[in-house]
């Protein structure tokens, strides 16, 4: 058995003895940790013969490999040993990656699966006879046809019927112990336990088909075991969904009257709905009776149950539009029997209403919620039905699905079908690139819920945002705080939005009040049941307010209008990050042509997209005016692969004097759409945008993206293609001609060709794609009109995206800071440098003023890491280049921030992005090529001065200091007294350590 082991690391296990043979386990160590997942098993006949199994990991990662124990398990994924932490609860032991959160193994802690009978889907769904009849619940009332024997997974050993996903138990009367898990589960409908198994197999499949979806691990949807009371209600004929004390999560209840309910899977499937409602969104679908909100709870959840038996009624010819036509039909039960439905009755509900919005009932009381539901029910409906017959039934309904269950999460507190319609709008293009937008229209047109398919705004928006940032809202003060925003424009108001951002762990705590300057008060939103976290909603326009904002139309919009926030429950405190107005002013409509105005500015990347290993990146806009006067920028997003003269989104942005205005996820939130695209911002503004991906810790990995000017030719440097990293290169044509790009890649070592590529692209339009050539290239291209190009640079592992501008290939000179030490809160920067082509770099020392030089001659790509460290033996400083195709990063940790090559100017310059708060810290550096005085000023948002300081630089000096005052969006002010300055500002993510580098313009 030598032979094993000199080929791995092995322990042996166990060893086990068998009629035919002695059986050894082997357990594989790495680094003196046992792989989960990774053995080896040997059998050794009476004859010698040896028969030998593997399962072990062939090529660890290069960290492992090197003995870094960063976490307490290591688990063979196919091959591949990955790092992970173990995690038990509700029977299942999990295993997730430490670098993606990913769960990677899954071990459940249950007996096994256990045989069962149930109803695969109703009676009368499945048979196709309508002639069944409850009759008092007796099992003669259905042929064994109706049943379908199955094998419940992951059943626990003992105790009341139970798994990863359900819990049978007995919470209210009639008192009817569960049935016990040991014991069988072959029941008929007549035995009380038939109703326990009928239930806990639909629950449990439903969830394990979502997580078929791709709703699993991190992204997983009510992974809870939901408890199950299958007679309850006082044995009447009624079900519900009960919210627990534990914010996400609740428990089923269904009534005995009648057919029992827990019998029929569409009833089942309903109540389920409700439960993943919960969790996505804790209390923001169980609003008034007369809600959108709960309309759509409704709607919806009739539509996920049929969507469940759609191809069971295909196959038996059954009608699949009726909803719950099991339980309907007890009409000539004993009245005992408590049935609650008249003679002749078929269906609970249908899912093919001719409702429309116009129809919506607004009469507060129970029994509204469903028949309004049947509107959105509906248009799902329809949705799913295109869908199949788009793709086929199976493909068709998981896209539909998917659709219908992404668009709930985020959803904003008191949610409008417009709003729900409109993020699956976004949801679509999110997932899907799109396809399927023209299906999800028609439906929402046709009843009345949107108005035709264009969703986004076209320049009939004006945005006014308020000064204020980071307002604290006091806990459980009816006082509130009122925050406000004043209006110069004396036009009168045809439409009015009010786009609110609050961070805050229960929003239902919130009461939120707009005042108009005539003192009109409008409440927007009332304390409600609602334990979502957060408020990032425009109320008019995806959430609905709770008194109209139509009062306002007419009114002349100048004057102060204020925002009243009050908290009025006690323990959870929160913060008012930003408010702005949205106004339609009278006169304004869509554009049809690109609107155009000067001066204008791009940016080349842009957008709300997903990405690979569970990123999704979104961007932030922030536009600065520095003049003295109020400046309305236009701010147009042109998606991915459309003509920009035609198809665009635009809003203009009135930018205060010296403010800063910022729009999160300007994609999703000020554009009401989402995928990548371009932004061109016309107006004399200085424009600043970020594009990032969120963890789950709550902290951010990105890079600032600064406006690029278009050019017909470029070289971009330091691209990658490996299992590390991998690389997306862009474009976004700036001319309004359309033409093509000539895209040829190099390898970045030899320099020999790669692959070549022709790239059309539209008027205004953007385009990007993968390159997957080789482990380091260059890229060099010419078009056919002005394009800004840029390559995107992705860790696969923690999702960090850097992005490279392309360069003119012409020789450059400016100044970067370079570092190699350690930072705050436990962070290492190092500092890289590629160069393409002949340079000279100077590097002088910022603590000993040490100067030393390195020349470059031309060869493809020289690569210098940790440059200050291994080439210059330093710590922290300067470095002036001189050169053509330049590329610098400075990392912490493997995050890494794009640094300019910076050329110093007289001119007054601004730092457009700066922040100190608890989820930021912001360093500003001040550089020079001769003896300059610089004054610093700090201003917040709304261009209250905050600070001024006077620094003093000696020729390739850097100066580089952190911001002590609290700030949100606000921007720093350099003027150079004497001589030239290049400024920056590196905006730290206080959780991840990654930085963001904004040059001064």
């Amino acid at each position: 058995m030598l032979f094993i082991t000199a080929a791995l690391a092995l322990q042996l296990e166990l060893v086990r003895h068998s009629l035919a043979g002695t059986h050894y386990r082997y357990r594989q160590v790495i680094g003196g940790q046992p792989v989960v997942g990774g053995e080896v098993n040997l059998t050794v006949r009476p004859d010698g013969t040896t028969e030998e199994t593997r399962n072990v990991c062939e090529a660890p990662p290069t960290s492992i490999a090197a003995g870094a124990v960063v976490a307490p398990f290591i688990v063979n994924v196919r091959g591949v040993a990955h790092y992970a932490n173990r995690v038990e609860a509700n029977r299942v032991v999990r295993y997730i990656d430490t670098e993606s959160g990913e769960v990677i193994r899954v071990e459940p802690r249950f007996a096994g699966a256990k045989a069962a009978r149930v109803f695969d889907a109703n009676p009368v769904k499945k048979l196709n006879d309508p002639s069944l009849q409850d009759q008092n619940n007796a099992a003669s009332a259905v042929p064994d046809t109706a049943y379908t024997t199955v094998e419940l997974d992951d059943v626990n050993g003992s105790g009341p019927l139970g798994g990863p996903y359900c819990q049978i138990i007995d919470l209210q009367p009639p008192a009817v112990p569960p049935a016990g898990a040991a014991g069988p589960l072959l029941f008929d409908r007549s035995q009380p336990g038939f109703e326990d198994v009928n239930a806990y197999f639909h629950v449990d499949r439903s969830q394990r088909y979502l997580q078929s979806l791709g709703y699993t691990g991190q992204k997983g949807v009510a992974q809870y075991p939901v408890p199950v009371d299958t007679h309850a209600a006082n044995g009447s004929d009624s079900s519900f969904f009960i919210p627990s004390l534990t914010i996400g999560e609740g428990t089923l209840i269904f009534g005995d009257g009648g057919t029992d309910d827990a019998e029929d899977p569409d009833l089942v499937n309903h109540e389920y709905a409700h439960a993943l409602h919960e969790w996505i969104a804790p209390g923001t679908f169980l609003g008034p009776f007369a809600s959108e909100g709960r309309a759509i709870s409704e709607g919806f959840a009739d539509y996920w149950a049929f969507s469940a038996s759609y191809e069971v009624s295909l196959q038996s010819g059954r009608d699949p539009f009726c909803f719950a036509d099991w339980d309907a039909r007890c009409w000539n039960d004993a009245s005992s029997e408590q049935c609650a439905y008249p003679a002749g009755a078929d269906c609970l509900r249908r899912l093919d209403s001719a409702r429309t919005i116009a129809d919506f009932d607004h009469n507060e009381s129970n029994g509204t919620q469903y028949l309004n539901g049947e509107i959105w029910s509906s248009a799902l409906r329809e949705i799913f039905v295109a869908l199949t017959q788009r793709y086929g039934v199976g493909d068709g309904r998981r896209v539909a699905d998917t659709i219908a269950v992404e668009s709930l999460f985020g959803a904003p507190p008191d949610p409008s079908f417009a709003g729900i319609a409109r993020r699956m709008i976004a949801a679509d293009r999110d997932l899907y690139r799109g396809a399927n937008a023209d299906v999800i229209c028609a439906a929402m047109t046709q009843r009345g819920i949107l108005d035709g398919c264009v969703t986004v705004p076209r320049g009939e928006l004006t945005v006014f945002e308020s000064g204020d940032r980071a307002v604290p809202i006091p806990d459980d003060d009816a006082g509130g705080i009122s925050s406000s925003v004043f209006l110069s424009d004396w036009r009168s108001i045809d439409k009015l939005y009010v786009q609110i951002n609050v961070s805050h762990p229960v929003r239902g705590d919130l009461r939120i009040a707009l005042v108009g300057p005539d003192g009109t008060t409008v409440l927007l939103k009332d304390q409600s049941n609602d334990r979502t976290s957060g408020i990032h909603a425009t109320y008019g326009r995806d959430s609905l307010p709770a008194q109209s904002l139509d009062v306002f139309h007419g009114q002349p919009a100048r004057g102060e209008w204020r925002l009243e926030v009050s908290d009025l429950r006690p323990r959870d405190a929160g913060t008012l990050m930003s408010w702005s107005l949205v106004v339609q002013f009278a006169g304004d409509g869509p554009a049809v042509a690109r609107p155009t105005a000067a001066p204008r500015q791009f940016i080349p990347v842009a957008g709300r997209v997903p990405g690979a290993n569970g990123t999704f990146f979104t961007t932030d806009l922030r536009l600065l005016n520095r003049r003295s006067r109020d400046v309305t920028a236009m701010v147009i997003f042109t998606p991915d692969g459309a003509d920009g003269r035609t198809d665009f989104a635009a809003v203009q942005v009135s930018v205060p004097a010296d403010a800063v205005v910022a729009l999160p996820d300007i994609a999703g939130t000020t554009f009401g759409t989402a995928g990548l695209g371009q932004l061109e911002i016309d107006g004399d503004v200085v424009a600043v945008s970020r594009t990032y991906t969120r963890r789950g810790d709550g902290g951010t990995l990105g890079e600032s993206i600064a406006p690029s000017a278009g050019a017909r030719a470029g070289t971009l440097i330091r691209l990658s293609d490996t299992s590390e990293v991998r690389t997306n290169i862009g474009f976004a044509e700036t001319a309004g001609n359309g033409g093509s790009v000539y895209l040829r890649l190099f390898d970045a070592v030899s320099g020999a060709h790669v692959a070549d590529e022709m790239l059309p692209i539209q008027p205004y339009g953007h385009l990007q794609i993968p390159v997957t050539a080789a482990a380091s290239m260059t890229a060099r291209f010419e078009s056919t009109t002005d394009v800004a190009g840029y390559a995107s640079i992705i860790d696969n592992v923690s999702g960090d995206a850097t992005i490279v501008v392309a360069s003119s290939g012409q020789p450059e000179s400016g100044l970067a800071p370079a570092i190699s030490a350690t930072g705050a809160l436990g962070t290492r920067w190092t500092t890289d440098v590629w160069v393409s082509g002949p340079a000279t770099l100077t590097y002088v020392d910022a603590i000993t003023l040490r100067a030393d030089t390195v020349t470059i001659t031309p060869q493809p790509q020289t690569y210098f890491p940790d440059i200050v460290r291994l080439t210059f033996h330093g710590v922290r400083g300067v470095i002036s280049a001189t050169g053509a195709d330049l590329s610098e990063t400075i990392a912490n940790d493997g995050f890494r921030q794009s640094v300019a090559f910076l050329m110093p100017v007289e001119a007054t310059q601004d730092l457009a992005y700066v922040e100190r708060s608890s989820a930021f810290r912001t360093n500003v550096g001040l550089m020079s090529d001769e003896a300059v005085s610089v004054r610093v000023t700090l201003l917040d948002a709304s261009g209250r001065e905050l600070s001024s300081s006077i620094h003093a630089l000696e020729p390739l000096q850097l100066d580089q200091f952190t911001i002590v005052e609290p700030v949100v969006d606000g921007h720093v002010r350099i003027e150079a007294l004497s001589g030239r300055v290049a400024a920056y500002a590196s905006v730290v993510d206080n959780i991840t350590g990654d930085a963001s580098f904004v040059p001064a313009r």
